[in-house]
């Protein structure tokens, strides 16, 4: 945490916090791809494929190789698409304007940026939010949980989550929950010292995201109120 400044987000932060948000995104992708290669179906497709080309192409192996491999790009991009829609999802719903959903005067929301200390424009090199949850009436959420590459290890996600819990106790929340993915497994660790507990997993309601097995889990906190 040395050097970083935890601050309220402000308006000159929106493509920062948008691009941020995109970027943990756009680095999952290698592991999500992995993660489909050892799906049975796919590995039955794949193993299937091989003998069943080099048969109709009458024994050509470059043919064979050929068609393993548009499997595999194929899967990629399947993969990348997926990412991308979660990407949407979320530039197209509080992260599309922020300052209503996070900074409207009277209600219980806020967003907080990290900023780097070093740079003087203050990069912002991490986010956290806590809004009303729309899929639990009478719960807050915890959202938007993003630290830079470079910066992470250093407490940064520690002391964001901290902010929150903290805002969230100072203004009678009880019950606050938040959504993460298989993905995100040194998050998981994160929350579980932080005192969450797993309520819930479930498959992602999508076609493609059953088809690759993108488990989410709900976690959740029961806030102490403040001193």
């Amino acid at each position: 945490m040395d050097r970083v400044r935890i601050r309220e987000y402000r308006a000159e932060d929106y493509n920062a916090v948008r691009q941020l948000y995109t970027a943990g995104f756009v680095e999952k992708l290698d592991t999500l791809y992995v993660h489909v290669l050892t799906r049975p179906w796919v590995l039955c497709a794949l193993l299937a494929s091989l003998p069943a080309t080099f048969w109709l192409s009458g024994g050509s192996v470059r043919l064979s190789v050929a068609v393993a491999g548009l499997f595999l790009l194929g899967l990629r991009l399947a993969v990348r698409n997926l990412l991308d829609r979660g990407i949407r999802l979320g530039l197209g719903d509080d992260l599309r304007d922020i300052g209503a959903s996070y900074m409207t005067p009277g209600r219980v929301a806020c967003l907080w940026v990290a900023e780097d200390g070093d740079d003087p424009r203050g990069q912002v090199v991490g986010t956290v939010g806590v809004l009303p949850c729309e899929t639990q009436p009478g719960a807050w959420e915890l959202k938007r949980i993003s630290v830079r590459l470079e910066f992470r290890g250093r407490g940064v996600a520690k002391a964001l989550c901290g902010t929150a819990l903290a805002f969230a106790a100072r203004n009678g929340v009880r019950d606050l929950v938040l959504y993460t993915s298989m993905l995100q497994a040194d998050a998981q660790r994160l929350y579980l010292r932080l005192g969450f507990t797993k309520r819930e997993e479930f498959l992602w309601p999508s076609i493609p995201a059953w088809l690759v097995g993108f488990t989410v889990y709900k976690y959740g906190y029961g806030v102490h109120a403040a001193p």
